[in-house]
């Protein structure tokens, strides 16, 4: 089902994910930020839980604290969000994996700024690289809109159809382990709040 709205003039939409999808998030794994704990996805079974591609230099940046927010006012409904820089896309994660805490404290968002939610080592989530997860759940969910974007911002190859677009997309994965909804980056954080509300009423009913 596509769901549109306008919002300042654009439209924009999340799209839900495939219903036949094969396998879960629980086959994955990842490492965190500092690199000192192996964190394997099926630790999250039972959880909603939220993947973002983030990065410190971006307009979008400012999702940063919208996402502490998030994370602080459903995670007793049982939501975890999880961000993972990426530089693919404006080459707007360009530090170390050490750099890029103090980054987001001082510079943007800044004003002591640290995020509440669980961040992973920075990697790759489109072409040969990507991180398997970002394959998987990309496989799983058509993407939200059919534009690729000016050629001069893909630096991966191959290029596919689902590819992520640019920072702050976001996976919605239910507390199965299989993803159910995917939003465009400029989908504001209040509006992904309202949807994965209105996704969690389903359980409250059960």
């Amino acid at each position: 089902m596509l769901n549109l709205f306008l919002l300042y003039g654009t439209l924009l939409k999340y799209m839900d994910c495939y219903k036949d999808v094969k396998g879960t998030i629980y086959d994955y794994d990842a490492f965190t930020l500092n690199g000192k704990e192996h964190i394997q996805f099926k630790q999250y079974a039972g959880k909603h839980v939220l993947f973002v591609n983030v990065a410190t230099y971006c307009g979008l940046t400012a999702q940063y604290p919208e996402l502490n927010a998030l994370q602080e006012e459903l995670k007793p409904f049982g939501l975890v969000v999880l961000g993972f820089p990426c530089n693919q896309f404006g080459k707007q994660e360009p530090g170390e994996n050490s750099e890029i805490l103090p980054g987001l404290k001082y510079v943007r968002p800044g004003g002591g700024y640290v995020p509440n939610f669980q961040l992973f080592e920075k990697g790759d989530v489109n072409g040969e690289t990507e991180q398997k997860v970002f394959t998987f759940l990309k496989q799983s969910c058509p993407h939200p809109s059919e534009i690729m974007g000016s050629i001069k911002h893909i630096s991966w190859e191959p290029i596919m159809v689902h590819d992520i677009r640019w920072n702050f997309e976001k996976f919605l994965v239910g507390p199965d382990g299989v993803p159910v909804m995917r939003w465009f980056h400029r989908t504001p954080v209040s509006t992904v709040k309202s949807d994965i509300l209105a996704y969690m009423k389903q359980f409250k009913t059960k």
